[in-house]
């Protein structure tokens, strides 16, 4: 049985300010550890559940934050970018089910650090009028390709978001949001002990878990940025509509497209800086 795990740095237990996600501070260090070993709590899950692969796409920021050599040595490790799938680049079709560890909410929502893709591009995105976090995103991209979403874990916020858009999925909260960068969090062992348990328990049952996406095809994808210079960059595109000083959307068939081009715009944005 093949598990793919995703796995972001803000919704990882013990994890509050933005600076604990930016690299070249003691801060990242201690982060970047804390969220390898959520990544191995995750594997150990999968392994108890009876998987016989697994791989994990490091997805926050620069996308090699996971260290390497503290991996569990059973997994493989999909890391740096860009990648056309962003977040979910690793995930195929024969895939049992994909697992999101350590995520947070969507921008423009409630939760610990939340933002979608990129918290200084984007304000926010909807997708067929669904305000759209990374699960929507990544988690819409695996059902698309037919593998369902079985768990994720972050903040009690998102949960609401998950709960909202996967029913099915196991929300694991390993933390409650007490603001943009204030938590009242489980201790690093307590969170990773859920972890294992919930996704031992989750890809023990995978065969029978129901595919399930939040948007259909086609996908109108609506986003608002931060300033207006932005979108005046975004506006250059030949498939963007330009609705206002702040907001492009664009149409696409499918999540591919969808998550390539918001990729392709966060790195617009970078570039505008």
């Amino acid at each position: 049985m093949r598990i793919f795990i995703s796995v972001d740095i803000e919704g990882v237990a013990g994890v509050c300010e933005t600076l604990q996600g930016r690299r070249g501070n003691p801060e990242y260090e201690v982060a970047r550890r804390l969220m390898t070993q959520e990544a191995n709590a995750a594997i150990a899950g999968a392994f108890e559940g009876g998987a016989t692969e697994v791989t994990v796409a490091d997805s926050h920021g620069p996308m090699r934050n996971i260290i390497a050599e503290d991996l569990d040595e059973r997994a493989r490790l999909v890391s740096g970018k860009p990648r056309p799938l962003s977040m979910i680049q690793g995930i195929e079709a024969d895939h049992d089910g994909v697992l999101l560890i350590g995520y947070h909410g969507a921008a423009s929502s409630y939760g610990v650090l939340a933002h979608t893709v990129s918290g200084m591009a984007f304000h926010s995105i909807e997708i067929n009028g669904v305000r759209a976090g990374e699960p929507t995103l990544f988690g819409g991209y695996a059902a698309e390709i037919g593998v369902p979403l079985l768990a994720v874990s972050g903040d009690d916020c998102l949960a609401k978001e998950i709960a909202d858009q996967f029913p099915a999925a196991r929300n694991i909260i390993v933390k409650q949001a007490l603001g943009a960068s204030a938590i009242n969090s489980l201790s690093p062992q307590k969170s990773r002990e859920l972890i294992t348990r919930n996704v031992s328990e989750v890809v023990a049952s995978a065969k029978s878990a129901p595919v399930q996406s939040p948007c259909k095809a086609p996908l109108t994808v609506s986003i608002r940025f931060h300033k207006q210079l932005y979108a005046d960059g975004a506006g250059l595109l030949p498939m963007m509509e330009r609705c206002d000083a702040h907001t492009v959307k664009f149409v696409t068939d499918n999540h591919a497209d969808a998550i390539s081009t918001i990729s392709a715009l966060s790195l617009i944005v970078n570039g505008l800086q």
